[in-house]
């Protein structure tokens, strides 16, 4: 099992061949491929630390001036309405957004809010009953990994100065068959 960790960026090339097939599952769904659309998209597809609303807007600015939060947030919820891109919950609430849309789960900090790509295959082959949920229909499992990362697990002094709240690393996890810690040391 291999936690993806946010490098923060993900490399220009994979990011160029995301953009061109955004714009080809746009096409296919009637969807115009707006100058501003591309460009949400392109930091969501660039930035695998899964930012915010308020992060892209910020990212996007300094380049767009004319763009405002609101666009931002309406070209985030249409893209996530047409499924091409997801929302991801976080701990504190605030939605966060994710170009990867091939199965993965996400594993969150609860302390520092930090979320890693994890692509476990046996979680992403899980399936719910339909009868278990009686009068719900189910469309999709969503799997969060809550837990404290490898800075804010307990015993590790928490870090103040010039650390920056979700802050992109590597990091690979391993698990023991008896469910023994999964997080890194």
């Amino acid at each position: 099992m291999r936690i993806g960790r946010n490098k923060a960026r993900r490399d220009g090339d994979a990011v160029d061949r995301w953009c061109r097939a955004f714009e080809r599952a746009c096409r296919d769904r009637g969807v115009r491929v707006t100058a501003q659309r591309l460009a949400v998209y392109r930091v969501l597809a660039e930035d695998a630390s899964h930012p915010t609303a308020e992060q892209v807007y910020a990212r996007l600015r300094p380049g767009i001036p004319s763009l405002s939060p609101a666009t931002v947030y309406r070209v985030l919820e249409s893209l996530e309405r047409e499924g091409l891109i997801r929302r991801v919950s976080s701990t504190d609430g605030v939605g966060r957004f994710d170009a990867n849309l091939d199965a993965h789960q996400h594993v969150v900090c609860r302390r520092c809010g930090r979320m890693t790509d994890l692509d476990v295959p046996a979680l992403g082959a899980l399936q719910v009953d339909a009868k278990a949920v009686p009068g719900f229909v189910v469309e999709g499992l969503d799997i969060r990994i809550l837990g404290r990362c490898a800075t804010c697990r307990p015993g590790t002094p928490v870090r103040r100065a010039g650390g920056r709240r979700g802050a992109p690393s590597t990091r690979t996890i391993t698990t023991t068959k008896g469910g023994g810690d999964a997080w890194p040391s």
